[in-house]
């Protein structure tokens, strides 16, 4: 039984990115990873050694894909800056999974915090734009004189 529900709630991962533009992607990221700590932050309250790894593991992992997704050649100040922001969330965790310390959790949840309100803040117009330029890509002439 559990793992045709581990089978579903893959399925239902898996469905729910498909088709989805890279800025919803970002999006359902980082509010996973919002989860993840939320989680880990319970288990390390319960002394549960486990739950505490993997949530902080897989809030690792997403901070970790945010992190190689950047694209400084779009915006190298922005880029560098977040860049910045997920290495210090990465430190904590490694930190907070060590010590078992909430206190290092809710750092990187707050810097997380702060990247999610940012995010979620971008003018529904802006990303419209931004998707209609990824989708059109650049122009290339097909002219010979």
């Amino acid at each position: 039984m559990n793992r045709a529900i581990s089978k579903y709630k893959n399925v239902s991962v898996e469905s729910g990115l498909e088709g989805a533009s890279p800025y919803q992607v970002t999006k359902k990221l980082i509010d996973g990873c919002m989860i993840f700590l939320k989680q880990a932050k319970v288990a390390i309250e319960n002394k549960d050694y486990e739950k505490k790894s993997f949530h902080i593991s897989k809030a690792q992992a997403i901070i970790t894909t945010l992190a190689t997704s950047l694209q400084s050649d779009q915006n190298k100040e922005v880029s560098d800056n977040l860049l910045a922001l997920y290495d210090f969330c990465l430190n904590q965790l490694i930190s907070a999974s060590a010590e078992m310390s909430i206190e290092k959790v809710e750092a990187a949840e707050k810097v997380m915090g702060e990247i999610k309100a940012g995010w979620d803040s971008i003018p529904a117009d802006a990303v419209v734009e931004a998707e209609n330029q990824r989708s059109s890509g650049p122009m290339v002439s097909t002219d010979a004189g």
